[in-house]
């Protein structure tokens, strides 16, 4: 078995499942490599992200850019905001079909595609090459999917960088984020390692349990509800025409 991170699930199955077990631990455990450039960026609320990322495209960026959200619904709300930016962006998720996942993957490949959003899931066992900024959009519920995440950049000994975007309700999880940084040498705040350290049952709520975030979207909330009621009177509508 190989891993660029074990979690303890895994190491424990591998305890009572396999004999005459030897590990070996190249570095530290769950560390990133120090090709990776990281920066934590604060940005407020969740509305600030999309100014955040905005400026980062408008400042330039060099692809191909992988994006990180918790969910598939994150994923597509983020990519109907940037579609209309001008930007060569597409999502991945579990609601698209394979033949569309397999389209958007060679897309991004081939350089047609510059910034792709992905949540975590889809993104584990699809071998990206070349990365050259991974883009934290919503913070990793945990220290080895951060590890995970921005170890996609600076893969075989290549230059990288990730940026991790955080909000007042991410300071959770802050603390166990900025120490990875400071082991693999890069400057990290002193205030947050500061921080007070979590209990076990906090960390791990926050691992099952994805922080609720408010839709990414620029349509005045109004208007959202406006769209949802007659989403709603359709609905109803229709099924009085089956009946």
């Amino acid at each position: 078995m190989f891993s660029a991170t074990c979690t303890p699930v895994v190491s424990k199955w591998c305890v009572h499942n396999m004999r005459g077990l030897i590990r070996i631990t190249v570095g530290l455990r769950n560390a990133v490599t120090d090709t990776v450039e990281q920066e934590l960026k604060f940005v407020g609320n969740e509305e600030g992200k999309l100014l955040a990322f905005r400026d980062l495209i408008r400042n330039g960026v060099n692809p191909p850019v992988l994006v990180f959200v918790q969910s598939k619904e994150r994923a597509q709300q983020l990519f109907t905001e940037l579609i209309y930016d001008g930007i060569n962006v597409d999502a991945i998720h579990s609601e698209r079909t394979q033949v569309q996942r397999d389209n958007t993957i060679r897309s991004f490949r081939e350089g047609k595609i510059w910034i792709l959003i992905c949540t975590e899931l889809i993104a584990r066992g699809v071998d990206f090459k070349g990365i050259n900024l991974v883009i934290n959009y919503d913070f990793p519920p945990s220290s080895i999917s951060y590890v995970h995440r921005i170890g996609r950049a600076g893969r075989a000994g290549r230059k990288g960088k990730a940026i991790t975007f955080f909000t007042v309700d991410d300071t959770v999880n802050l603390r166990n984020i900025a120490h990875i940084l400071r082991q693999s040498g890069q400057q990290v705040p002193d205030f947050m390692l500061r921080i007070k350290k979590r209990s076990k049952k906090e960390r791990k709520k926050l691992e099952t349990s994805a922080l609720k975030r408010n839709d990414i979207t620029t349509i005045p909330v109004y208007e959202l509800m406006k769209k949802k009621r007659r989403e709603a009177k359709m609905k109803i509508k229709n099924l009085n025409k089956t009946k």
